[in-house]
């Protein structure tokens, strides 16, 4: 596989020792207080649930950047002998695994504090739409605050930004192409995690029989399998599906994510 072109802006990253060395440290250190808390509780909390699997989503990365025109700095060591451009980005850097970790957790953290202290704050507004409304407003600006950190940091770039976007030296941010479609998975997981119910089981939980199994390491296995599953299928339908056939159908070809 030859390299594509790669985009002048992304030179030597700032502070790549934060996405390199710090992140997946921080990672680490996570995963160790979740394990030791669960061991002593028997139970998963909802944070670790999601903590555990926003990092499993990670492989959706490289074909959301292909649909979204993003090129990761090739300063970042890569995932050996995985440069396949079939509908994915060349380079994909190792250290994006522990990322999905650190941002799907810290997204998680705000939309579970957040909505509920809204929902007490406008107790008047139908619970739904409120959950709709918030979550849209606080993922995206999570989100773009995100985004654009990691472009001014030089991190990565949305070469070929779609629709109005924020241009730096370093690199661009579409403010539309992934975000909007993004919201629509913040929306749906915040929908899941409003609706537990009185015995504390989640929708997906339900849905799968958790309540059914016997307190202990098997139910707790298949709870996390469940959000596992849950996570992965969200997103993938809202990046990678929507995105590469929205680039497919309506958008441009790309020297850089051919």
């Amino acid at each position: 596989m030859r390299e594509p072109s790669y985009p002048s802006s992304l030179g030597e990253p700032i502070a790549g020792w934060v996405f390199s060395v710090a992140m997946p440290i921080i990672w680490a250190v996570i995963l160790v207080i979740i394990i030791i808390r669960t061991f002593l509780t028997k139970k998963f909390s909802i944070l670790s649930l999601l903590f555990i699997a926003g990092t499993s989503m990670f492989w959706i990365e490289w074909p959301a950047d292909w649909g979204s025109y993003l090129v990761y700095n090739r300063n970042f060591a890569m995932i050996p002998g995985w440069t396949s451009t079939w509908y994915q980005t060349y380079w994909k850097p190792i250290p994006v695994i522990f990322g999905y970790g650190l941002f799907f957790g810290l997204a998680a953290v705000i939309l579970n504090s957040g909505i509920p202290a809204l929902k007490r704050r406008f107790a008047t507004v139908p619970p739904t739409l409120l959950v709709i409304a918030s979550s849209t407003v606080i993922f995206y600006a999570f989100d773009i605050a995100a985004e654009k950190t990691m472009t001014l940091l030089g991190w990565y770039s949305y070469v070929e930004p779609v629709g109005p976007a924020w241009h730096g030296e370093l690199g661009n941010i579409s403010f539309v192409w992934p975000a909007i479609p993004f919201i629509g998975f913040a929306i749906c997981l915040s929908l899941l995690i409003d609706k537990k119910n009185a015995e504390g089981f989640f929708p997906n939980e339900v849905w799968v029989g958790v309540p059914k199994v016997h307190p202990g390491a098997r139910r707790e296995g298949l709870r996390l399998l469940t959000w596992i599953v849950t996570m992965n299928l969200l997103i993938f339908f809202f990046q990678p599906v929507i995105l590469v056939l929205g680039r497919t159908l309506f958008l441009h070809d790309s020297i850089y994510n051919p």
